[in-house]
């Protein structure tokens, strides 16, 4: 019965060992996540008209590469989102309309993200996150007599802060969920003035070599 009970102490110490160094293996890592965006309502101003423009759901990705010292991450990212427009509405002195509006707004980031890792005992490390850098973009509404686009943008700076959970699959490889909310100062799109920010879900791949 000690014998076993031994041999079960033994094989349970093995096991734990790896699970406590997965979320803290230290050293430069790449991830790639892929997920969906929703971007809130753009408030738009111009020449003291007013309106909003409403998005479906979009798609999201980020490329980055990193250095983890342990409980905490930098790194550099190129991030990519895009949504399409759904519905208009605009307000002057005679009023309110509105209508379905075709087109899509798009944002292209480069961003330095800092991280804290809460490493634990588990292969589960949640953590929280922010950054900050640069975006561009750009946003294409489509004319409604179907003659063409019409096109705005704009580079500015850009945030994110948000939080994940990694699960790590082996001492080099984890799995990522993330949450973000990304955005940035109001926009100047030739002259007019308009609102970004997105709640941004992810889910990718991290490789600390």
């Amino acid at each position: 019965m000690k014998k076993t009970f031994s041999v079960s102490v033994g094989l349970f110490m093995l096991l734990m060992i790896p699970v406590i160094s997965f979320g803290a293996t230290k050293g430069p890592y790449m991830s790639a996540l892929l997920g969906g965006t929703y971007l809130t309502e753009s408030d738009l101003t111009d020449n003291g008209v007013k309106g909003k423009i409403e998005y479906t759901v979009g798609i999201a990705s980020v490329l980055a590469g990193g250095y983890n010292f342990g409980m905490f991450r930098m790194e550099g990212e190129i991030g990519y989102q895009r949504n399409s427009m759904d519905k208009a509405t605009v307000c002057d002195g005679g009023g309110c309309g509105g209508g379905s509006i075709s087109g899509n707004t798009s944002a292209l980031s480069g961003l330095v993200n800092g991280y804290i890792d809460f490493v634990n005992s588990s292969p589960v490390t949640p953590y929280i996150s922010g950054g900050i850098g640069v975006a561009y973009v750009k946003v294409d509404v489509d004319q409604r007599n179907g003659s063409g686009t019409d096109s705005f943008n704009d580079t500015i700076f850009a945030y994110q802060v948000g939080a994940g959970l990694a699960y790590a699959i082996n001492q080099n490889l984890s799995l990522d969920l993330k949450y973000r909310y990304f955005a940035t100062p109001e926009l100047d799109l030739e002259g007019s003035k308009a609102t970004f920010g997105s709640h941004n879900v992810y889910f990718g791949l991290r490789y600390t070599f």
